[in-house]
């Protein structure tokens, strides 16, 4: 025993030796052999991705039609409103005094092209004269007529009759004619006081500036006190459902449509992505955004979602259960995979994700493909 523990002592460095040369023969032929995979079956799904933030489908700036102090503002932010509100009131003097004018102007053109009208009243009463006199004058004219015919009274004075009759129809008729071309004036001149009238409420209403739609004041823009110019942006009002504004590159918008199926992550909430789907493709580009604008209807109704909350999508736009599919790194160049015996192979391809390439043809799940270093 002693002699053999000798030996080994003394031959413990061949062991060693021979160890590390089998070991290294090993990993050499490990080295030398590809790694390999095969094709295999999954569900696969092809996304574009768009960013985007929440809206109202139906926003409307409020913005003033005149200029002027903001006098007094009615709503604050969040605050839900009715058509027809009254959100801020501009400071108008002027245009008070103005209204208060038209208004005098209006109802003076009232009374004067009214029976009541002194200038009427005046005139009917000279007519009402006239027609009394055309009457007398016709009665004279009448009886003078009858005499002639007898030769009871002379020629002379039968034109003096008629005469006088003719002048009273006459008289009559530039009376009655007065009456319609001073009627015809009053009436077009309470018109025109009508008209401006309503040009002057218009003006004044527009210094109490009110909600077109029912909604929620989304921001305010101007405080009170301050001035607001004409044409200016005074608040936003959200009316309608909340959707999904979503911003898209260019070369990826020939793959979406409407109805598409859409997975939407709030930043509010990003770890519990929402279902959404395609229901607007702005007909043109961007060029402020730099992008293709969407829209996407939120499935579920009862979510609680604040306006402008920024969100991450995906769009679905082709997917497939139970495809042949590699991995997206096997893919050489003119759609080639290369074979355990080095050779390549060239397959047709479906669906692509980030990961994935689907295999419709070409390639069959039996054979092996040597991965990528």
């Amino acid at each position: 025993m002693k002699n053999l523990s000798t030996l080994f002592k003394k031959n413990r460095w061949i062991v060693v030796v021979l160890s590390i040369f089998i070991l290294l023969v090993v990993l050499k032929r490990n080295k030398n052999k590809p790694d390999t995979i095969t094709p295999v079956r999954k569900n696969i799904v092809d996304v574009v991705f768009a960013s985007g933030y929440t809206i109202n489908s139906d926003e409307y700036i409020v913005a003033t039609k005149t200029e002027g102090f903001i006098k007094k503002t009615f709503v604050q932010e969040g605050d839900e409103v009715n058509s027809g509100d009254l959100l801020f009131q501009l400071s108008g003097e002027a245009q008070s005094s103005q209204l208060k004018n038209a208004v005098a102007q209006y109802n003076e053109a009232v009374y004067q092209a009214s029976p009541e009208s002194p200038q009427i009243k005046s005139l009917q009463t000279q007519i009402n004269q006239a027609k009394s006199q055309v009457e007398l004058d016709k009665r004279n004219y009448d009886r003078y007529a009858t005499l002639i015919e007898t030769n009871a009274v002379s020629k002379l004075e039968f034109e003096k009759f008629q005469l006088q009759y003719e002048a009273s129809v006459s008289e009559l008729n530039v009376l009655e004619k007065t009456l319609e071309d001073l009627k015809s004036s009053l009436k077009l001149n309470l018109e025109n006081a009508e008209s401006q009238l309503k040009i002057q409420k218009n003006y004044y209403n527009d210094y109490f500036i009110k909600s077109s739609k029912s909604g929620l004041v989304l921001n305010l823009f101007k405080e009170q006190g301050e001035l607001a110019k004409r044409g200016e942006s005074l608040a936003k009002i959200g009316s309608g459902k909340t959707v999904a504004k979503l911003f898209i590159a260019e070369e990826d918008i020939n793959h979406v449509r409407v109805g598409q199926k859409t997975k939407i992550a709030l930043n509010t909430d990003k770890d519990n992505p929402v279902d959404a789907v395609i229901s607007r493709v702005y007909p043109s580009f961007d060029f402020a955004e730099q992008s293709f604008i969407l829209e996407a209807e939120f499935q579920e109704q009862n979510m609680h979602l604040m306006a402008n909350t920024q969100l991450q999508a995906n769009i679905i736009i082709a997917e497939k259960e139970n495809a042949l599919v590699i991995p997206a790194s096997l893919l050489e160049e003119n759609n080639q995979v290369r074979l355990l015996n080095n050779t390549l192979l060239t397959v047709e391809t479906g669906i692509r994700s980030s990961e994935w390439v689907e295999i419709v043809g070409g390639l069959d799940d039996q054979q092996l493909l040597i991965k990528a270093d």
